[in-house]
């Protein structure tokens, strides 16, 4: 054999031995993708089980506390009503009857047991603690449960994706070891060269993947259910035990985003400003970055005075997403606080702007705008009256706002701005819900102050001939109902809108949508309330009406329901 052929010889010698190991390395490949393919598909199909077990648990839940609130605790109510008529109409035997039926009643219902209802102590059932243990922790472990084997099941199949490109990579690598076989001279080692290349690529790839494999992410049993335990607790208001049940969470697992997340909504809950900060900045860092974190984080920052940081926040979604129009009024109180109100204004443009768009695109395709949008516009417009109450010295229990020492600038001047941003954003929201249309034109009718007192007498035809002002702005806690009388001039509107704020929050059943014909006189009067039934009563708090004459605020006050 001369020395020509067995240098040939040689070659096939080595680069067979080097397709055989290309070809086991393949197969070891393989059945790694494999056994990553597996994990994924029996974590996709745990997740699916888990979110189905978690939609029927909270729909089954919301159905059995909805019986239970609207069925078995309306009743005993009604009973407890008969009761006190029998009571007071010395009616004995009536009144042992109903409180024997509402004994009855207490059996067949869970939430009028002692653990959730003391009738002596409290008029209504800890409904918080009766749905938290009724379905709503055992929901969240389930729902978390899913996202958990959701997110095991895609990192998986991300893993096995990439093998069975390792696979394809080195099938390339053996049709390039035989194309060698078929060369003569140099030429066939740049085959071997690229293939071996192509092949020592696969064997790192293949390692980190056992790597990935090897310390995937379990699900985490037991800080999920600390987890669910303390979401529980944070929705009865036990922020404290809310806590430690989310310290037992990130204890277990340092990386749970969402454990973060939640501890800080109890910290902020607590009004701890700074460690609600802390903690959720910890819950971006983990990778949870999405609307509600940086929508509550901004918030908390600009509570905080740290105006900077809560308009940095806000830019992260509304540089990506503008239509979420509740940053974007966060971001203009932000911009206010600090005391630049040419970037203010910019923003309270951009959220009339936007509010329209959104307005005009559901009308065009024969929709009605969501409500959300309704309530952010009205959430915007009191945290600018929160702002104004702060300046003012006026905070209220429910006021969210940064204190006095924290806002920049001349208050004066912001004050009054933000009372001119308010106006225009309430005024804005009623033209957009009734009209589709922006407010325009001057204010058509001059209404004086309003007076709140209670209606003493109507003549035959129906008409009032007697009404007693609340003395001090103040209607005695028991009443059904209030009324406003209000002198106008000017021209007479075509619409009216009332609204009635309650401690700070809109009540919907009290809005009133009217179309009389006030030219016939310029003192009218407008009743609120319950009188269709003797069940309800004006509840106590701080009451503010605001009348709006073709889409413009022409009038708002205040008076209060309260023991005297």
């Amino acid at each position: 054999m001369s020395p020509e052929t067995k240098k040939e010889q040689r070659f096939e010698n080595m680069v067979t031995i080097m397709i055989a190991s290309v070809a086991i390395w393949v197969a070891i490949t393989a059945y790694f993708q494999d056994y990553a393919s597996n994990i994924s598909d029996n974590a996709r199909r745990r997740a699916q089980q888990y979110s189905i077990e978690a939609t029927k648990k909270e729909i089954n839940g919301n159905i059995q506390f909805s019986y239970e609130w609207q069925g078995a605790f309306q009743t005993w109510s009604e009973l407890g009503w008969q009761i006190e008529a029998a009571r007071q109409n010395g009616d004995t035997a009536a009144e042992n009857r109903y409180r024997e039926m509402q004994a009855s009643i207490e059996k067949l219902s869970p939430m009028l047991g002692p653990d959730y209802f003391n009738p002596d102590v409290y008029s209504y059932p800890d409904s918080y603690k009766y749905e938290s243990d009724l379905y709503y922790v055992e929901a969240t472990r389930l729902s978390e449960t899913y996202l958990a084997e959701s997110a095991l099941g895609s990192a998986t199949a991300s893993t096995a994706d990439g093998l069975v490109v390792q696979i394809t990579l080195l099938t390339v690598s053996l049709s390039l070891y035989g194309l060698s076989m078929a060369l003569k001279g140099r030429v066939r080692w740049l085959f071997i060269v690229v293939g071996s290349g192509i092949v020592g690529f696969c064997i790192l790839w293949l390692s980190w993947s056992m790597l990935e494999l090897l310390a995937r992410p379990e699900v985490d049993a037991e800080a999920i259910s600390a987890y669910a335990e303390g979401a529980g607790l944070a929705y009865q208001g036990r922020y404290e035990e809310a806590i430690e049940k989310y310290n037992l969470a990130i204890t277990e697992n340092p990386y749970y985003a969402k454990a973060y997340y939640q501890r800080g909504l109890a910290y902020y809950d607590l009004g701890d400003l700074n460690t609600a900060i802390s903690e959720m900045e910890a819950a971006r860092r983990e990778g949870l970055d999405d609307i509600n974190l940086n929508w509550n984080l901004a918030w908390t920052y600009y509570l905080a005075g740290q105006y900077p940081k809560a308009i940095e926040t806000n830019d992260r979604i509304l540089l990506v997403q503008p239509e979420v129009l509740g940053m974007r009024m966060n971001q203009a109180i932000s911009y206010l606080a600090m005391g630049d109100f040419t970037n203010a204004q910019a923003h309270y443009d951009l959220l009339i702007q936007e509010a329209e768009r959104q307005v005009n695109v559901a009308r065009q395709a024969g929709a009605e705008p969501p409500a959300s949008l309704w309530f952010y516009m009205d959430a915007g417009a009191a945290d600018l009256q929160n702002l104004i109450d702060t300046l003012e010295g006026n905070r209220k229990e429910w006021t969210q706002a940064p204190t006095v020492d924290l806002v920049h600038g001349d208050h004066n001047a912001i004050r009054n701005f933000a009372r001119e941003q308010m106006k225009r954003i309430k005024e804005t929201a009623v033209a957009l819900e009734y009209t589709g249309q922006l407010p325009s034109g001057d204010d058509i009718m001059l209404v004086q102050s309003f007076t709140f007192g209670q209606i003493t007498e109507r003549d035959a035809d129906g008409f009032i001939t007697g009404f007693v002002p609340a003395s001090n702005n103040t209607i005695p806690f028991g009443e059904e109902s209030f009324t406003v009388q209000f002198t106008y001039a000017g021209q007479a509107p075509q619409q009216m809108v009332w609204k009635v704020y309650v401690n700070g929050v809109e009540d919907q059943s009290l809005r009133i949508v009217a179309d009389d014909d006030l030219s016939g006189g310029s003192t009218w009067f407008r009743t609120f309330g319950y009188e269709y039934t003797n069940v309800f009563i004006l509840s106590r708090g701080e009451y503010t009406v605001e009348l709006y004459a073709d889409n413009k605020l022409v009038q708002s006050g205040t008076f209060y329901v309260a023991d005297q």
